[in-house]
């Protein structure tokens, strides 16, 4: 402000002494053409004060920086895709949010660098195909139109990126954790005839996650604000894409059809009592904050599949009374010879005989829950045709092998909760994998 009084005065005084051949200025001439130069400095100043400002740190993410600019322009997409209203409060509240949305994309990008994935452009030009395709956007025009609404376009690029290569991460690190077992499947079903006639909900969630006491506040006022975004009429979808920590977050919050008791305590009491169009929320559980959209409900009926049953053949060799080590250990020996060449149900019994074991049973349409506990867990692993390792007992050595399998006679029906049981599981494992990289991650935020 005092250059701007500095130059003010000199060119007073330039005025004031006309010049050669200058003509005579009125007063009022002079301050206009002085307010309009100082008035250019001072905003050239304000530009260079703000050029500094977006090169500021606002957090450090590992051996990675991202900038205050990094963090408004997410901010400018954010609210310019939306119907959340831009003012300063809006900003100050979401800033942190968001900011902690950046945080994880440059963790999820370094965890792919770590495993060697690499986004191609061929796969983020894909991407932005579908999106364009899903929005009824003509092809190649959704770029240019963040551009024209002007959102910085390297934003939106980052995003598509950190969600492709995370979507290969999971694949690679976490999917193939994922094991559901026909035990599972029964017990679910099990658990639906148990509960037929009650309902049955569809949900969309947002989850934004507590790590520290200290984020406590921070959380609970963010989560509050989008939940009064929402009840403005701000799409819960795109607030999810944006905000939400869960997985689910990919495909706007929706968590699909799940069944009262699915979901914990807190959540599932509030549940109960929503209506279909609902957004309820903040809703704190030990994980963090929930907002969560009842999209529909179905009351569940008696026509879910039947438990899955199998169809064995085994040979036990029974250990004598008062079995010494060396009996055991000849009894295993011939057990591991079974297994070893038995090739077919038909098979086992011959190669069993050949041994000089006899007493091989068949098992039809058998269900899992009815099986003894050492043979339940090997037998629902098995493949068709394949012999077991040899299982050992109190009473003597098991080899089985599975001649036939039946999922049910609801084929499709049990697929569909295996798929469902999958997903959930995929979430919970895909969750604790981004905390654990939270945790271990070196982070230093500075606004």
């Amino acid at each position: 402000m005092k250059a701007a009084f500095v130059v003010l005065a000199c060119l007073s005084a330039v005025a004031a002494w006309g010049g050669p051949g200058a003509g005579p200025a009125s007063a009022g001439e002079v301050l206009s053409s002085g307010e309009q130069l100082a008035q250019r400095v001072s905003r050239r100043r304000a530009g260079k004060k703000e050029a500094a400002n977006e090169l500021r740190i606002a957090a450090v993410v590992n051996s990675e920086v991202i900038t205050v600019r990094d963090l408004r322009a997410r901010l400018d997409f954010v609210l310019k895709t939306s119907r959340i209203r831009d003012n300063a409060e809006t900003r100050k509240r979401l800033s942190k949010q968001l900011l902690r949305s950046l945080i994880e994309e440059r963790l999820k990008m370094q965890e792919a660098r770590r495993l060697g994935i690499k986004v191609s452009k061929k796969e983020l030009n894909a991407s932005v195909v579908r999106l364009e395709r899903n929005n009824n956007i003509p092809k190649g025009k959704l770029l240019p139109y963040f551009k024209s609404r002007g959102i910085d376009v390297r934003t939106v690029i980052e995003q598509i990126q950190a969600a492709i290569a995370w979507r290969r991460v999971i694949v690679r690190k976490i999917r193939p954790r994922v094991r559901v077992s026909d035990d599972e499947v029964q017990e679910y079903i099990a658990r639906v005839k148990a509960n037929q006639g009650e309902a049955r909900y569809r949900v969309s969630e947002i989850f934004l996650s507590v790590d520290t006491p200290d984020q406590e506040r921070e959380v609970r006022a963010t989560a509050q604000r989008l939940f009064e975004q929402i009840k403005r009429g701000v799409s819960f979808a795109r607030i999810a894409t944006q905000f939400s920590q869960s997985p689910t977050s990919r495909v706007g919050g929706d968590l699909g059809w799940i069944d009262q008791g699915s979901l914990p305590s807190e959540l599932d009491e509030r549940l109960r009592r929503m209506k279909p169009g609902h957004v309820v929320g903040p809703i704190r559980t030990a994980s963090g904050y929930y907002i969560l959209a009842l999209r529909e409900t179905r009351v569940i009926k008696l026509d879910a599949a039947k438990a899955p049953t199998v169809s064995l053949a085994q040979v036990v060799l029974k250990f004598p009374p008062k079995a010494k080590d060396a009996d055991r250990k000849r009894q295993l020996e011939i057990a591991q010879k079974i297994s070893d060449n038995a090739s077919s149900c038909d098979n086992l019994e011959k190669v069993s005989k050949d041994l000089g074991i006899s007493g091989t049973t068949r098992l039809k349409n058998v269900q899992l829950a009815s099986l003894a506990p050492h043979l339940r867990g090997p037998t629902q692993l098995l493949q068709i045709g394949k012999a077991s390792a040899p299982i050992e007992s109190k009473e003597g050595v098991t080899v089985v092998m599975v001649c036939q399998r039946d999922v049910g006679t609801d084929r499709k029906r049990v697929l569909q909760i295996r798929r469902a049981l999958a997903a959930r599981q995929l979430n919970i494992l895909t969750r604790r994998y981004l905390r654990d990289l939270r945790r271990s991650a070196y982070l230093d935020v500075r606004v």
